[in-house]
C-alpha cells in the first residue's frame, strides 16, 4: 500500500516495484479507481459472460484476469464502492475471479499494489472502507512524503525535468537561474512533483534565454523570490538565529502573505481561494485559523 498526497509519484513507485520483481516480464496494469463510473466498475474488474446484461454480446475478461502473472495497480483504492470491496477481498483470499453473469471461477496469479491519498483508517471509522480489506492490502506500507518536506530534492528534480524535456527539442535551455532556484525552494508545492514538472515544462516553453529565469516562472512562484529578499532585509539577516528558526519564520511569513493574497483576489471566497491554491479546503481553513485570518474581512 503506497500512501501520499496527489502528485508525489505513487504510480512511479508502483512501476519501480514491478520492474524490480520477478514479474517484470509480465503485464503492469494500472487502473484509477476514481475514474471508472461505478456502474461499469464491476464488469471492468471482473469481466462478463455473453448475455450477462444488455449489450454483452460476447465474453469479455476483466482487468484482474487480464493481469494474470503480472502486477495490478489500483490507484486511489479508497474510492472503491463497498460492494466491490467485498468482491475484491474474496479475489485476494481465493485467487479466483468469477465473471459477471458466469458460474465458473478462473484462477489468477497477480500481485496487488494499491495507492491512496486518503486516510483509510479514517474511512474505516466512517464506514466507507472495509477493515478486512485494509488489513489484506496493507501488508507493507510505503509512505511518500510531500515535496515540501523534502526540499533537498526540489532542485535535483528540477534539473532532471529540464534535461528530460529539452531532449529532442530544438530549444537550447541549459539551466535555471539562481533567483529562479530560490523561488522554487521557497514555494510550498501543493501539487508536489507533478506540479514541479509542469512548472519546468512551462519555463522551457516561455524562456527566450539559455536558462529559465525568475520571470519564466508562474506569478505565484516568481513573487516568492522578491518576498524572500524583503523578508530577509526586514529581519536584518539575523544570523545569530539557527537555520531552522529562520526557516520556520520565513515559511510562516510566506504562508500568511499568500493566504491574504488569495483571500483578496477571491473577495473572501474560501472555496475559490482553496481551488486556486490547489490546497484542500479543510487545510485552507486550518491555515486561516493558524494565522488568525478571517474571510469576512476581505468581502466587499
Amino acid at each position: 500500500l503506497i500512501v501520499g498526497e496527489t502528485g508525489t509519484g505513487k504510480e512511479l513507485v508502483a512501476r519501480s516495484i514491478h520492474q524490480n520483481s520477478r514479474r517484470r516480464e509480465q503485464r503492469f496494469v494500472p487502473v484509477d479507481c476514481g475514474a471508472i463510473p461505478e456502474n461499469l466498475m464491476e464488469s471492468e474488474f471482473f469481466g462478463y459472460e455473453r448475455g450477462a446484461f444488455t449489450g454483452a454480446h460476447a465474453r469479455n475478461i476483466g482487468l484482474l484476469e487480464f493481469t494474470d502473472g503480472g502486477t495490478f495497480f489500483m490507484d486511489e483504492v479508497g474510492e472503491l464502492p463497498l460492494h466491490l470491496q467485498a468482491k475484491l477481498l474474496r479475489v485476494l483470499q481465493e485467487r479466483k475471479v468469477r465473471r459477471v453473469g458466469g458460474k465458473e471461477e478462473a484462477s489468477i496469479d497477480i500481485r496487488i499494489v494499491a495507492a491512496t491519498r486518503r486516510d483509510l483508517e479514517t474511512s474505516i471509522h466512517e464506514g466507507q472502507f472495509r477493515e478486512d480489506l485494509y488489513f489484506r492490502i496493507n501488508v507493507i506500507q510505503i509512505e511518500l512524503p510531500p515535496l515540501r518536506e523534502r526540499d533537498q530534492d526540489i532542485l535535483l528534480l528540477a534539473e532532471h525535468f529540464l534535461s528530460r524535456h529539452t531532449q529532442g527539442s530544438d530549444k537550447v535551455v541549459l539551466g535555471i537561474s539562481s533567483d529562479a532556484k530560490d523561488a522554487l525552494l521557497g514555494y510550498q508545492w501543493p501539487g508536489n512533483v507533478r506540479e514541479l514538472q509542469n512548472v519546468i515544462r512551462r519555463g522551457i516553453a516561455v524562456t527566450k534565454e539559455e536558462e529559465i529565469g525568475i520571470n519564466d516562472l508562474p506569478g505565484h512562484i516568481s513573487s516568492i523570490q522578491s518576498s524572500a529578499s524583503a523578508n530577509l532585509s526586514s529581519v536584518a539577516l539575523e544570523w545569530e538565529k539557527d537555520f531552522f528558526a529562520l526557516r520556520e519564520q520565513y515559511i510562516a511569513d510566506f504562508e500568511r502573505s499568500y493566504l491574504m493574497g488569495q483571500l483578496k483576489n477571491t473577495g473572501g471566497d474560501v472555496s475559490a481561494a482553496a481551488r486556486e491554491s490547489q490546497v484542500p479546503r479543510g487545510t485552507f481553513y486550518r491555515l486561516l485559523k493558524k494565522y488568525d485570518l478571517h474571510a469576512k474581512d476581505y468581502r466587499s
